[in-house]
């Protein structure tokens, strides 16, 4: 992402939405203005956004999944390798969404964030930074490596996003327990989209 100036980091799921929803943009925003929004240096924020798109009726347009499959792959890995900045390729950051769209899918993840608010907080901290964070990481890019070929199984790539979602507001928050919830999740998706995959395979 280009340099700019420094965003305070969100602390909740509803300040999330709130700055995607400002985002720069009349009738198409791109990823770069809602990355922008949320800061280079909020890994957490930044994994949350595409776990929500893909969470958002956005998922159903054609390519979004594997466009945001691939952007978790690159913050994953980042995030593995502990930088400090996040960078995704300028192809990348020119795609747009139309506002409308964008709108639409902020107004229907609005109940999440309600819910969030009340039930997320700070607790048991230590798994959702340093190294715990870093496996957080690793955990969100095999995910992404395995939304390709899941795109076969119905609601998978949905249910991805949810995992991922999870994991970035955990990061956010600095609720470990939260991370946990999410790697149960995760532990189901890959069973059962294996187990989709075979029956579909066979």
């Amino acid at each position: 992402m280009s340099s700019r100036q420094e965003v305070e980091e969100a602390k909740t799921l509803r300040e999330v939405l709130e700055r995607i929803g400002e985002a720069r943009g009349a009738d198409r925003v791109s990823l770069d203005a809602i990355l922008q929004s949320i800061g280079q240096r909020t890994f957490g924020a930044l994994l949350l956004v595409p776990g929500l798109l893909l969470v958002s009726p956005l998922s159903a347009l054609p390519g979004f999944g594997s466009l945001m499959a691939f952007i978790v792959f690159l913050f994953g890995c980042q995030l593995v390798l502990g930088r400090k900045c996040a960078w995704l390729p300028r192809f990348v950051l020119s795609r747009t969404i139309e506002r409308r769209r964008l709108d639409r899918a902020m107004r229907f993840l609005e109940p999440a964030a309600r819910l969030s608010d009340r039930v997320v907080h700070p607790r048991l901290q230590y798994l959702a930074m340093g190294i715990f964070a870093r496996l957080i990481g690793l955990i969100c890019l095999m995910i992404a490596i395995i939304m390709a070929p899941l795109e076969l199984v119905p609601m998978a790539n949905t249910t991805s996003g949810a995992a991922i979602a999870l994991f970035g507001l955990s990061l956010v928050a600095r609720d470990g327990l939260l991370a946990l919830l999410a790697l149960t999740a995760t532990g189901a998706i890959f069973y059962f989209g294996y187990s989709a995959l075979t029956a579909l395979l066979a």
